[in-house]
């Protein structure tokens, strides 16, 4: 999205934001309720995915553990480490998902969930990009250290794979949820209470 894009949908959300609660909240209309359910089955595969990912990493390293050596094992102590925060990110994101109604939601609230969960997913990818970083840093100071070599090592390959995974994971669904939602939600900002619109054709 072009920043001037970006301009628009961040003033019209606040814009929004205070027309509900002048007016109080405006009947779901069919539009709406198809935005917000598709933001909401959208967030609920992105956990699910998440979590499927995060078993059958700890299956596979788990059993793997328990012949492996050298680095390997180290390797694949890392991705069950790495995967049981996955799991539990994924479980208090799908928890989360409980409280949510999509088909009872406000304009003004389905705009400020949309843009929240892209900006967690940009700053997901930024943090992904840092745990390759680190990843590298932990492989070549395991270079450097002959004596933890297997350690380092282990551990960085392990989070610099962790870390693309979750980079592509993030960057994909920020790309599919822009995609997907932007537009809609540009249409019903246009179409918003007490004349809040920016019609506009991108």
């Amino acid at each position: 999205m072009n920043p001037f894009r970006s301009l628009l949908l961040a003033a019209g959300s606040v814009l929004l934001g205070h027309a509900v609660h002048a007016q109080g909240a405006a009947p779901q209309t069919a539009d709406l309720r198809d935005f917000s359910q598709q933001r909401y089955n959208h967030t609920k595969t992105l956990g699910l995915s998440l979590g499927g990912y995060a078993l059958a990493n700890i299956a596979v390293s788990g059993i793997a553990l328990g012949s492996a050596t050298g680095e390997t094992k180290y390797f694949h102590q890392m991705n069950v480490y790495w995967n049981l925060v996955n799991l539990g990110i994924a479980g208090v994101g799908l928890l989360g998902l409980r409280k949510q109604n999509p088909q009872t939601e406000t304009l003004a609230d389905a705009v400020r969930q949309h843009e929240s969960i892209k900006r967690t997913l940009a700053f997901n990818a930024g943090l992904d990009v840092a745990y390759i970083v680190g990843g590298l840093y932990l492989n070549n100071y395991g270079n450097d250290h002959p004596d933890k070599s297997d350690k380092f090592r282990g551990y960085g390959k392990a989070v610099i794979a962790q870390g693309g995974f979750l980079l592509v994971f993030d960057a994909v669904n920020y790309l599919i949820f822009s995609k997907q939602g932007d537009t809609k939600q540009f249409k019903l900002i246009g179409q918003g209470p007490m004349g809040v619109g920016m019609q506009m054709t991108f």
